[in-house]
């Protein structure tokens, strides 16, 4: 994109740019609310929530199969140009963001992220470097209301042109950002409120909305991929878990823009309303945007935003809660039926309390007087139909009985069990593997922020001519390489698949006994590593000890 020199034109191009990236965003913030409601209180309104939520417990059942926080691993795999130097660099940098995915809690922010992705459709998890060359990496949860770009029509991040990030801060904590700023003063006294239509929802107003209990239109449709739904159930006072911030905020923008002359990306930071801050080249990950979408649900082909999860459920969810609504009101009327009086003189009332008493008695003078029992007949397959609809929650969300640890009639050996568990977790895998990419383009950007920054040394298993082991940092790394989770390792459904790999590679004399224990991955690996030590030292003792025995033996009979 060609950005004009005249500043008065590059002003009013980055506006255009932010109207057009957030044109969809009222649409789906108004969407986004309603899946919200649905993920938490099992209704589209939170004051009408549902008996029972089964939206919630199967999102957090699929999010558990399709990532696992505790057991992600990543390697580091050299491209073709990569220098045979970098081979002794790949073990060190693998382990350092291994320990830099747990160390800045990625690992359980993108748990997070897997979850609300499933609700939303979407989520984006921006990474920036925090400091200077002693600083390290952070990572950000990104709601897709606050986030938009230019075609909605172009699935990839990479492919767009533009895209804006919207966020808010304080003004004072604007203030202290802008310590150093020569224009500080006149930005304060400027910054505040909202950009008008160039964002429909200020994210201040946004949250101000949602904090005042206001309700969101039901039942009609919205723009943005949007579905209709909704269902009312019984009215509660309910605590919808939105937070309320009192203090001044400031909506802020900041809209990435490809410049052709520079071949990079710039980075335009403007305060509400349309005050532009900073407007300068990229300092992040040259030609990166510091961006990752997670989008479990991957079916649309023209549609950035994403395919919601808990959309498909939230029918079945509306199905389900009128049924026990309905079986409730059923029980309700067995245990306490409707009567009606024939033939009764006087005031119905007192007398209907008191047939309703225990012990209560009414006389009536009047021939043929009676009073009669309404109490419903409760339909024999009215809660199958209950456990119909769960099995129906069950296969939207591709998760059989197998895998939810429950018995299978036909079923009989250990065997056919893990079998059936590998055929039937093909759709959870599919989820799997997008959620996968999307950990491995996190951990990549990690490392590239790790080479563009850090001074940070590493020793490498090799030495160099003197004897001492080799020290490099990050940026003496090639840029030609490829991050992957290793094994699978992102993923609880892959768990027996690996082991069952690494036992056939040990089999097979491919790997030793310190690689089968990196790929099982045991609690307590480093000690367990120490111990392995010890224990095929002794082995090495105990076999140099038999080999003198037998080689003395040998020598004896051979004298005698």
């Amino acid at each position: 994109m060609k950005i004009p020199s005249d500043l008065g034109e590059r002003q009013r191009l980055y506006e255009d740019l932010v109207r057009q990236c957030m044109a969809s965003r009222q649409n789906r913030y108004t969407l986004y609310q309603s899946l919200r409601n649905y993920y938490l209180f099992g209704a589209e309104d939170a004051l009408y929530g549902a008996p029972h939520n089964k939206i919630d417990s199967t999102i957090d059942t699929l999010s558990s199969f399709i990532y696992a926080p505790d057991t992600t691993r990543f390697s580091i795999h050299l491209g073709t140009t990569a220098s045979p130097d970098d081979k002794h660099k790949v073990k060190p940098l693998a382990q350092e963001i291994n320990d830099l995915w747990r160390s800045s809690r990625t690992h359980l922010l993108m748990g997070k992220a897997v979850r609300w992705s499933l609700v939303f459709g979407c989520v984006v998890i921006k990474t920036l470097w925090r400091g200077g060359s002693d600083g390290n990496v952070r990572t950000y949860f990104v709601e897709p209301h606050q986030f938009g770009v230019l075609r909605e029509d172009k699935p990839e991040i990479a492919d767009q042109e533009a895209v804006v990030h919207t966020y808010t801060i304080t003004k004072s904590q604007l203030g202290a950002d802008l310590a150093d700023h020569p224009k500080r003063d006149s930005i304060l006294q400027r910054a505040g409120g909202s950009n008008g239509s160039s964002t429909n929802y200020p994210e201040g107003l946004g949250r101000l909305m949602l904090s005042s209990g206001v309700g969101l239109p039901g039942n009609s449709p919205v723009g943005g991929g949007s579905f209709t739904g909704g269902l009312g159930g019984a009215s509660r006072t309910t605590y919808t878990y939105t937070p309320e911030v009192e203090a001044d905020l400031v909506d802020m923008f900041e809209l990435y823009v490809w410049d052709d002359n520079i071949a990079d990306y710039r980075i335009v930071t403007i305060a509400a309303p349309n005050v532009v801050i900073y407007d300068r080249p990229n300092m992040g990950i040259k030609q990166m945007l510091p961006f990752v979408v997670v989008r479990p649900e991957d079916q649309l082909y023209d549609y950035f935003w994403g395919c919601s999860f808990t959309a498909k459920l939230a029918w079945l969810q509306d199905w389900r809660t009128i049924r026990l609504l309905e079986i409730r009101d059923l029980l309700n009327k067995q245990v306490d039926p409707p009567m009606s009086f024939s033939g009764f003189a006087g005031i119905a009332e007192e007398k209907m309390l008191a047939m309703r008493r225990a012990g209560g008695q009414v006389s009536s003078t009047i021939p043929g007087a009676k009073a009669e029992i309404h109490a419903p007949t409760m339909p024999p397959d009215l809660f199958k139909e209950i456990v119909q609809i769960d099995q129906l929650f069950d296969d939207q969300a591709g998760i059989g009985h197998i895998l939810q640890g429950r018995g299978e009639s036909g079923v009989r050996s250990k065997g056919q069990a893990d079998l059936m568990a590998r055929l039937g977790s093909s759709r959870p895998k599919a989820k799997a593997t997008m959620v996968e990419q999307a950990c491995e383009d996190i951990a990549c950007l990690m490392l590239r922020c790790k080479q563009d920054h850090s001074k940070q040394r590493f020793t490498a298993d090799e030495r160099g001519p003197t004897g001492n082991p080799l020290t490099f940092i990050a940026e003496q790394f090639t840029k030609d390489y490829e991050i992957k989770v290793d094994a699978h390792s992102s993923s609880p459904i892959f768990v027996e698949d690996r082991k069952h790999d690494a036992l056939t590679m040990f089999e097979a004399h491919a790997i030793d006994r310190e690689t089968l224990l990196e790929m099982f991955d045991p609690p307590d690996l480093p000690n367990l590593k120490l111990k392995l030590a010890k224990i095929e030292q002794r082995e090495a003792q105990q076999a140099q000890m038999e080999a003198a025995k037998e080689q003395a033996a040998g020598k004896g009979k051979h004298h005698g």
